[in-house]
């Protein structure tokens, strides 16, 4: 019918949506650093819960991988350099990892491994963090063009693209 059927404050400059595996939630990033979550199936969609991350951010996803679906969150932020993984019911911080200086500047979740794909920035590298063990985190990087942006995946969800806007590269 494309009526409106209601308007749901978050952050400041929502910056990126991401929906649930299942379907009934979206978590939300402002460029505040504000991380709402908002149950859809509600008679009157509206946040469930919120928690502030950081006081510049810019990207959210939960986890996708079978058996892992959307049992945590993960947001990044600009300021301070770092990226958050939040109980995906919650929002509670579980754990906090810095970049140091570099920004995070998008996460996407894999659907073919317990990972998530984070992107730093200004160094141009790729983090995949293992989320099977969140107390002990596995991280690997791919080097890549400078100045990473926003990515996601491709239809077959077997490849992650990513523009590297100030390098003019993808």
């Amino acid at each position: 019918t494309k009526e409106i059927v209601n308007v749901v404050k978050t952050g400041y400059a929502v910056h990126i949506s991401r929906l649930s595996a299942s379907g009934r939630y979206v978590y939300v990033i402002g460029r505040d650093g504000r991380v709402s979550l908002i149950d859809l199936w509600l008679e009157k969609p509206a946040v469930v819960a919120e928690v502030k991350i950081a006081f510049d951010a810019r990207s959210i996803d939960t986890s996708k991988f079978k058996g892992f679906e959307d049992k945590y969150a993960i947001a990044g932020g600009y300021w301070p350099p770092q990226y958050t993984i939040m109980d995906g019911d919650t929002l509670k911080p579980l754990k906090v990892v810095s970049t140091r200086e570099p920004r995070v500047a998008s996460i996407v979740s894999s659907f073919i491994k317990p990972e998530w794909v984070v992107n730093i920035k200004e160094t141009g590298q790729i983090l995949l963090v293992d989320y099977t063990n969140i107390e002990n985190l596995k991280t690997s990087s791919i080097g890549s063009a400078k100045f990473l942006h926003d990515g996601g995946s491709d239809a077959s969800k077997r490849y992650f693209l990513v523009a590297a806007n100030a390098s003019n590269k993808i």
